[in-house]
């Protein structure tokens, strides 16, 4: 996902959220994608990166969380310059600062700038979603329980198609497009996945999965969705001319790493079993934010 697509940010006192991004982080349908953009493309923006910004409140913002007794509870609005902190830590980690840098920048983004961990779990919840649905996808495609499925195999089967083409061919089949930022990521994050996949496994069956295959499949898909989602929101640091595309680029592979280290070590933890695929992808991205959090 390009980098030109980096966002300004909601301005200073509207809801995190969009209106409609309501219920739980935790739904478990595999459904429409939406954009959960959370009103990040506002043009208010939440002020320009400020390399000299020191440490900030890096927890959800403050005087709008509790309800008195009584009263409706109010909506969580955006702090102002509530990114400044964590694209000043990104700034580090391309000057060389190394990988404390990357954690502050993904600290800070997830604490103030995104309302904390089950704020930014929520407002993400369509990576969960659609990673869960991919696993399952995969699911059914191995072991035949869905005759619709069944059906699309033995079709792509009989074309015979290389292994570039056959992803593009699940990605299609499982993940909406209807043009969303949101789904637009989703649907690159899953074709990096099945990319990756091959790469590490050339002569690996993708419609023959194993459950642990299947499980990083799901994790790695909600790893690539977070790096995108850095790379929306923290992008206009990438962007300054002072940065080489080298430095850029060296940048973002550290990123990777690190959020795709993450996801390994909570899918450790886990260890061999049967897939739940929406559970698991929901316990990823969550357990990874909380992560993210510390």
């Amino acid at each position: 996902m390009g980098t030109s697509t980096s966002s300004k940010g909601g301005g200073p006192r509207s809801p995190f959220d969009p209106e409609w991004l309501d219920g739980p982080a935790s739904g478990g349908d595999a459904g429409n994608v939406g954009d959960g953009n959370g009103g990040e493309g506002g043009e208010g923006g939440d002020g320009a990166d400020d390399e000299n910004t020191g440490d900030d409140n890096d927890g959800q913002p403050k005087g709008n969380e509790a309800d008195a007794p009584g009263d409706q509870q109010p909506v969580p609005l955006i702090p102002a310059r509530r990114l400044a902190g964590a694209r000043a830590a990104l700034s580090g980690a391309l000057r060389g600062g190394g990988s404390e840098h990357i954690k502050s920048a993904a600290k800070r983004m997830v604490g103030r700038g995104m309302g904390g961990p089950a704020r930014a779990a929520r407002t993400m919840r369509a990576t969960a979603q659609g990673a869960g649905a991919l696993g399952q996808f995969l699911t059914q495609a191995r072991d035949g329980t869905n005759p619709r499925v069944v059906d699309w195999v033995a079709r792509v089967r009989a074309a015979k198609l290389s292994a570039n083409d056959l992803i593009l061919e699940i990605v299609r089949e499982v993940l909406p497009n209807s043009g969303s930022v949101d789904e637009e990521s989703l649907r690159n994050a899953a074709t990096e996945t099945l990319s990756q996949l091959y790469e590490t496994s050339p002569d690996v069956d993708v419609l023959g999965l194993t459950d642990q295959q299947i499980a990083d499949v799901i994790g790695f898909t909600v790893a690539y969705d977070i790096c995108n989602r850095m790379d929306l929101l923290l992008g206009q640091t990438y962007e300054k001319l002072k940065y080489t595309p080298q430095q850029v680029q060296a940048c973002r592979n550290d990123v990777r790493e690190y959020v795709q280290g993450l996801v390994r070590v909570e899918l450790d933890k886990l260890g061999p079993r049967p897939v739940d695929t929406h559970g698991l992808a929901r316990d990823i991205l969550s357990k990874t934010l909380e992560v993210f959090g510390e």
